[in-house]
């Protein structure tokens, strides 16, 4: 399915902040209160809603301190600012605790904040901040750390999304890397075929490479492409392959109806296929299956070298190809290159995403190319 396809995948819901401010403050209250029950005087007045308002007098604090919060965090405040802006919040944290203390108990709380007075509330709680203190800078703390994880998720995506679009530029940099070459090569041979007299070989090729060329150019941007896509396109090298060097490459293809629909990485199964040293000569045999959700598609190539000649396999292209599967599928994905005799076996495996109705394949594909 391509990424226009796809449904927009939306953001869970998070309640707004005063909700979660106001739960959190009053279950905070309600347990001071439960704690303080048992040795509260008979005098105390209305103790449950004394101690749930001064915790719930701390909800306009937070919303005043979200943004300024966020604000420091994204702009990576210098130590000096960040300190000066503690000191500050801290300052007016506890004049602002001390007021509302002083308000509450002229109507509610302890017999002697009422003889106190409003301002002997006030400076009694100015005196000793302590409390207040701790709940501001665990306000804050909480805070900075909700602000920071967003910040630093966001970064993490916009990495990831840069990551993904410089593999992306990387894979149509090889389409197009493979276009001149192979235009030349064809060009060349073609050319021979034309003298030699070889007429029908030469429109074979020319055709061959009209289609590599066409589906190079409609897979052109797309890091994910339908198996059938991949197959044709894989095919039509091997055919272009075959018709310039005939009898040197034999090819099987046994896929079912259900994988050709399936989601593949765009080139996936081309680069498996240069993988061994000799790509293009000897036998190639490719088969897929899908089973519980899971797509496994078996590519083995045979060289025409003798059974124990040395292989080497080409580093730099399967550890694009693992980078980009990473990213694709990361850990849901199982890659598998292993040495057999004068060739290679590849194993390649993901989850099944299918872009296509089945129906329109019902006989899947099953072909022998000589």
């Amino acid at each position: 399915m391509s990424s226009e396809g796809r449904a927009e995948i939306r953001a869970p819901w998070r309640p707004p902040w005063w909700a979660v401010s106001l739960l959190v403050f009053g279950l905070l209250g309600t347990l001071e209160w439960l704690k303080s029950r048992g040795s509260l005087l008979p005098t105390f007045r209305l103790p449950f809603l004394w101690f749930f308002l001064r915790w719930i007098l701390w909800v306009p604090v937070v919303g005043l301190l979200v943004r300024p919060v966020q604000r420091l965090v994204s702009a990576r405040a210098r130590p000096a600012v960040l300190t000066a802006a503690l000191i500050g919040g801290l300052l007016g944290a506890a004049t602002y605790s001390s007021l509302c203390t002083a308000s509450l108990s002229r109507f509610i709380g302890p017999v002697m904040y009422r003889k106190l007075g409003f301002w002997g509330v006030v400076g009694m709680s100015v005196r000793s901040p302590v409390d207040s203190g701790i709940i501001y800078l665990g306000i804050v703390g909480i805070l900075g750390t909700i602000e920071l994880r967003r910040r630093l998720r966001q970064e993490a995506l916009t990495a990831a999304r840069l990551e993904a679009e410089l593999t992306r530029a990387e894979l149509d940099q090889m389409r197009v890397q493979l276009q001149p070459q192979l235009i030349e090569d064809t060009l060349r041979t073609t050319a021979e075929f034309v003298r030699s007299g070889a007429s029908t070989q030469a429109v074979q090729l020319l055709a061959r490479l009209s289609d590599v060329l066409r589906l190079t150019l409609a897979t052109l941007g797309q890091d994910r492409v339908s198996l059938r896509q991949e197959l044709e396109f894989l095919q039509a090298y091997l055919g272009l392959q075959q018709v310039r060097w005939p009898g040197r490459l034999r090819s099987r293809v046994d896929i079912p109806a259900e994988a050709l629909t399936a989601e593949v990485p765009s080139l996936a199964l081309f680069q498996l296929a240069e993988l061994p040293a000799t790509p293009w000569e000897g036998a190639l045999e490719l088969s897929a299956t899908v089973d519980d959700g899971r797509l496994r598609i078996r590519l083995r190539q045979l060289a025409t070298a003798q059974p124990g000649a040395a292989v080497t396999e080409a580093a730099d292209r399967l550890g694009r190809l693992r980078q980009r599967l990473d990213q694709l599928y990361p850990a849901d994905h199982a890659i598998r290159v292993e040495r057999e005799n004068a060739g290679l076996r590849c194993t390649l495996e993901i989850p099944v995403v299918h872009v296509e109705s089945p129906e329109l394949f019902p006989a899947g594909l099953r072909a022998v190319v000589r």
